[in-house]
């Protein structure tokens, strides 16, 4: 008959054995600890003021000022700066859509136009920027400052690419808004779905526009983005969360080439 340990001294054991079976950070955590130390200074926020016109069936055209903060991924050391062509472009819901009125229904006619836009780094620092792409089907946009920047900005390596399949992990960096400051925030997700038709996507769980994506291996996935989806009628109906994979944007990046930045003044 052997005799009872003390409770404390039993519970002091079941704490030790838990905590030296607790597991260690995954290789997800890992990866997202070091993305989040390098390349948090990548994701920088865009304030944009957008010209709104909207014209409803054959009657006069209303147009309103907007300005607003989205989210943006720097992809080259002069500032260029890749985002959801959706974020700077909030007529792309309404156009097309119909609207029930007292006359009838009526289908609306939208455009944006980007009246003057500024890439907010995370010390603060607001640089005059303009859009220098834009595909409305990819739903990308890509804006670069107005005038030449000394310094180099952080910014991710889109060339070194990673491809990725349902339930794999990923990594997504971040920022919070202005009301916390615009803190740099990190989030591992799981992939949902990877879609090849009619575009390649992959699916999600994170809905911020302007986010790079990171495979485990640290590699560059792919963008957050949205998709506008259309109902039967071919109304709009809303934007989907998707990530557009890296070699989209690659192609995409090509076609700014012939869209040079401003050259540096003397």
């Amino acid at each position: 008959m052997y005799n009872r340990l003390p409770m404390r001294l039993l519970a002091l054991l079941c704490l030790t054995s838990a905590l030296a079976a607790a597991p260690s950070d995954t290789p997800a955590e890992v990866t997202a600890r070091k993305l989040h130390q390098t390349l948090a200074d990548a994701v920088v926020t865009i304030r944009a003021t957008v010209t709104i016109t909207v014209t409803p069936g054959d009657q006069p055209a209303q147009t309103q000022d907007r300005t607003f903060e989205q989210l943006g991924t720097v992809v080259s050391a002069d500032g260029r700066v890749l985002l959801a062509a959706s974020s700077i472009d909030p007529a792309a819901m309404m156009n097309g859509r119909t609207v029930n009125t007292q006359a009838g229904p009526m289908k609306l006619s939208a455009v944006s136009e980007v009246k003057e836009a500024f890439i907010i780094l995370a010390d603060g620092t607001e640089i005059p920027a303009k859009v220098i792409l834009k595909d409305k089907d990819l739903n990308l946009a890509l804006i670069a400052p107005v005038t030449p920047v000394a310094e180099k900005f952080v910014c991710v390596d889109t060339t070194v690419t990673d491809t990725v399949v349902p339930i794999d992990q990923v990594v997504v960096l971040g920022r919070m808004d202005k009301s916390f400051d615009r803190c740099a925030k990190v989030e591992v997700d799981s992939v949902a779905a990877v879609l090849t038709k009619p575009r390649s996507f992959i699916s999600i769980h994170i809905p911020t526009t302007g986010c790079p994506v990171f495979s485990v291996s640290g590699r560059f996935v792919g963008m957050t983005s949205g998709k506008l989806t259309t109902g039967d009628d071919g109304d709009s109906e809303g934007m989907v969360p998707v990530v557009v994979p890296s070699d989209t944007l690659q192609k995409f990046l090509a076609l700014s080439a012939a869209k040079p930045a401003p050259a540096p003044t003397k």
